[in-house]
């Protein structure tokens, strides 16, 4: 009797005490459960943005303007007729020391072949590349033009017959490699030098052009123009044939030291640079 009541009150208890335990237990995982599930919605409440979602402030109608006035016409530019030049090698047979000892020949300083003349070609895709025409001089006899005053003749009768922007007659210096050379970052350039003869009435043009062209090339590559030489008295030709054309100028193409690779870089800035000074006179 005694152990049925033991078994009978331990039944009782057990009862009593199970939804207590059951509610116990139950309780912390639904709050895992619960909290879970929150966590999960709220990660998937957040937005993912990838670069294309980000939009552009829109433009304003200011900034708009602003930009079209800063913008080229590339039409415009195509369209614009080209300026033209007028090229001519008065000392045509002045020779590049290095260039020569590159083809065997003896070293001179003046040849009747291998000479300033043999770059009218990269003087011609340059100045076509800056939208310049250039045209050369030629003649029947060129041997026999040697001094400005044989060559004077041929050059008034070119420009008699066509009108030029520009007109240069090409040199090359009797200075040295420490003279005419530069040095500019990773590449060397044939050094150039402008002179203006100073015993005629309008040599002032002269000048002028002059001063402009020199202060473009110091612009793209510094150094690069030896600067504009004013030459009169004795002992120099003081005109040049320049008064002939208010925008003529003598240009010292580097030295009897200057390379062919050397040479071929100034052309490039020096076409660059009458270019320049064209849009310039455009714009005022």
């Amino acid at each position: 009797m005694t152990n049925t009541l033991k078994k009978l009150t331990t039944i009782l208890l057990l009862l009593f005490l199970a939804p207590i335990i059951i509610a116990t237990v139950q309780t912390p995982l639904s709050m895992d459960a619960t909290t879970e599930k929150t966590v999960e919605k709220k990660k998937e409440d957040i937005p993912v943005v990838y670069a294309a979602q980000i939009e552009t402030p829109p433009v304003t109608e200011t900034e708009t303007e602003t930009e079209t006035e800063t913008e080229s016409d590339p039409v415009a530019e195509i369209l614009q007729p080209p300026r033209k030049a007028f090229v001519y090698f008065t000392h045509w047979q002045e020779a590049f020391k290095p260039i020569l000892a590159a083809s065997g020949e003896k070293i001179e300083i003046y040849h009747p072949e291998k000479n300033i003349t043999n770059f009218q070609e990269q003087i011609t895709a340059q100045f076509a590349f800056h939208n310049v025409e250039t045209d050369f001089l030629t003649s029947d006899n060129p041997h026999g033009t040697k001094d400005y005053h044989s060559v004077r003749p041929l050059v008034q009768k070119a420009l008699s017959q066509n009108n030029y922007d520009i007109v240069l007659d090409i040199h090359r210096d009797s200075a040295k490699a420490k003279v005419t050379t530069l040095k500019f970052g990773e590449e060397s350039y044939a050094k150039i030098m402008l002179v203006v003869g100073g015993e005629h009435a309008n040599y002032k043009w002269n000048e002028q052009l002059a001063n402009k062209l020199s202060e473009q090339m110091n612009t793209i590559v510094p150094g690069i123009s030896r600067g504009v030489f004013l030459k009169t008295g004795k002992g120099v030709d003081g005109v040049y044939n320049q008064d002939l054309n208010k925008n003529t100028i003598l240009i010292e193409l580097g030295g009897i030291d200057s390379t062919e690779v050397e040479l071929n870089r100034t052309i490039a800035i020096l076409a660059k640079a009458v270019s320049n000074v064209f849009d310039q006179q455009n714009a005022s």
